[in-house]
Order: C-alpha cells, then structure tokens, then sequence
C-alpha cells in the first residue's frame, strides 16, 4: 500500500527549512476551464463535467473526486493568496459540454501575480495573449503548467490551450497516456539535487501528460528535465484518431514527467500530472500519497522566488 499523510501533518511541513514561507505574501492566480468543458472521457452530467477542472474551490473528498481544496488549504497555510479566475462558456451554451473563450491576459495587470497556474484551461489563446504571458515571464513572472485529458471536450483539447504559450519556448504538451510512480532510490531523478526535489523521495500520477523539450530553446530560455517520463508518450500530432486521440510512441529522453525552465528573469515549471494533487481519496492518486504534498510545495516555492537565482 502506497505511504499517506495525515492531513494535519501536512500542515506542519512548515517545520522543513527548504519550504520556508516567504517574507512578503506570494499571489498566485489559477486558470481554470469554462463550466460544463471538462471530462469528456468520464463525466455523464454537467455537475460532473465541471468537477472534473480540479478548481480550488471544490473540496469534494469523496473517493475518485478530483477537487483541489486542499492544496489550496496548504498552500493558504503557507502564506500564498490565492486567486482562481474562470475561461467564459461561448454565447448560448446553456447545458451539456461547452467550449471557453480565452482569458484577455493581453488586458491584464499581470505584475500582480508571482505566478500563474495554467490548470484547466481548454480555450484557444491567440499570438497577443501568448505574448503577454512570454513578457510577463521574462519580466520575472512564474508559470505552472499542468494538462490533463479531462480538463477538455477531446483528447486534444487541454494540449492545444497550452501550446501557444509553450511551443515559444521549446516546449509541446502530449496526450494522456500511462500511470506510474517515480523513485529517489531507482534512480529516476536526473537532477536529484535540485530545490524542487528537495525532500521528495517518491510520487505519482495517474493518466499522465509528459511535456516534450525541444533540442534547442529560444535565446534567453534555459530548460532542465528534473525527471523524465516512463513507457509510452500519447503525442499531441497526427495522424489523429476519434475524438483527436493522437498516436502513441515510446518515451525519449526529452519526455518530462518534471522540468523546470528559466525564461528571462522568470520562472516556469511543467509538470505531468493534476491528479497528484486531489483532495484525499482523489481519482488514481492525491496529496496525501508518498511525497506528493512536499512536492507541491516546493513547486510554489521555487516558482515564485524570481531573484535571479541560478536554476540549479
């Protein structure tokens, strides 16, 4: 049986000095998917549909749920504001799966924010909009990015809002595809010593979405695939199957289950996985399984300290 947390212990892992609050409160925004446009491999209603986004709002524990409260909870206990801003459901849509129209980032004061959480969004984004969150980042801006199949209406859905911000920086989003554990102790850590594993023995996902770094990034952007991705990668191109299922070929080297990138003076992580981070009893996994809730932390942390650190 895999390790568990109790959840009040999570809360003391302020005592651990590599997830030490920081000085002034950190804001982190969250993005999540229009009402009714998630699960469409799962969900059979639209309370259903929209549970499946993983908001920080839904506290749901039952078994196979897939809110984000309680990380919301630890990351609140730890000094961070959170804000969670939602994609708009197209003119007319009134019931059964809908489709989000895009956040204006291009109109936003994005400054306000140390980070932004690229959760569960599914809309198309247009070249201004990925411009504003490249200079956000340049300009000392953090970014979590997190894909999911059920965040969408198909199997590319969730990808394909992520790719204009990423494809900039040498980046592509997959597919869901596989479920496995990742070990200190098998070796599968390619940088073990680096802050975002500090602490982290074991964790897992389930119905994972690797990220792929390209040979070459754009000038100005530095990438390190912290821990790369296992078996097979479901990729993200065609030829496409139903419902835009994309072709699936063995993981390389370039696969990342966890990476971290320096873009300018910001930061940004990418990351394989939402379900590592449900409530208790969530869907596959959650934060309470090995590591995971140390894990968390330490993505927030590191993502929001833009100091001109070096990423090692």
């Amino acid at each position: 049986m895999p390790h568990r947390t109790p959840l009040l212990l999570l809360l003391a892992a302020a005592l651990c000095p590599f997830l030490t609050p920081a000085a002034a409160a950190q804001h982190i925004l969250f993005v999540r998917g229009a009402e009714r446009s998630g699960g469409f491999l799962e969900a059979r209603n639209d309370a259903q549909r929209t549970e499946q986004l993983a908001g920080i709002d839904n506290d749901n524990t039952a078994p196979g749920n897939h809110g984000w409260k309680q990380l919301a909870d630890l990351l609140t206990e730890h000094g961070y504001t959170l804000t969670q801003i939602t994609e708009t459901v197209e003119p007319g849509s009134t019931e059964g799966q809908s489709h989000g129209r895009p956040i204006d980032f291009a109109d936003m004061d994005l400054s306000r924010y140390d980070a932004i959480v690229f959760a569960s969004n599914n809309a198309r984004y247009s070249d201004a909009q990925a411009d504003a969150i490249e200079q956000y980042l340049r300009d000392g801006g953090g970014a979590v990015f997190i894909s999911d199949t059920n965040f969408g209406s198909d199997w590319a859905d969730a990808p394909e809002s992520d790719r204009p911000f990423l494809e900039r920086f040498g980046l592509t989003v997959n597919q869901d595809h596989g479920t496995y554990t990742l070990d200190r102790d098998r070796g599968d850590y390619l940088l073990p010593d680096h802050p975002l594993l500090a602490g982290v023995d074991r964790f897992d996902g389930e119905g994972v979405t690797p990220i792929t770094v390209q040979d070459e990034q754009p000038e100005g952007v530095r990438v390190d695939i912290l821990v790369a991705a296992k078996g097979n990668v479901r990729r993200n191109h065609g030829p496409f199957g139903d419902r835009r299922l994309g072709p699936t070929t063995p993981a390389t080297g370039r696969d990342a289950v966890l990476l971290a990138a320096t873009i300018g003076e910001g930061r940004l992580i990418g990351y394989f996985d939402r379900n590592t981070f449900f409530n208790e009893g969530g869907a596959g996994t959650d934060l309470t399984r090995f590591d995971n809730a140390q894990l968390a932390l330490n993505l927030f942390a590191w993502v929001t300290s833009n100091n001109g650190e070096d990423a090692d």
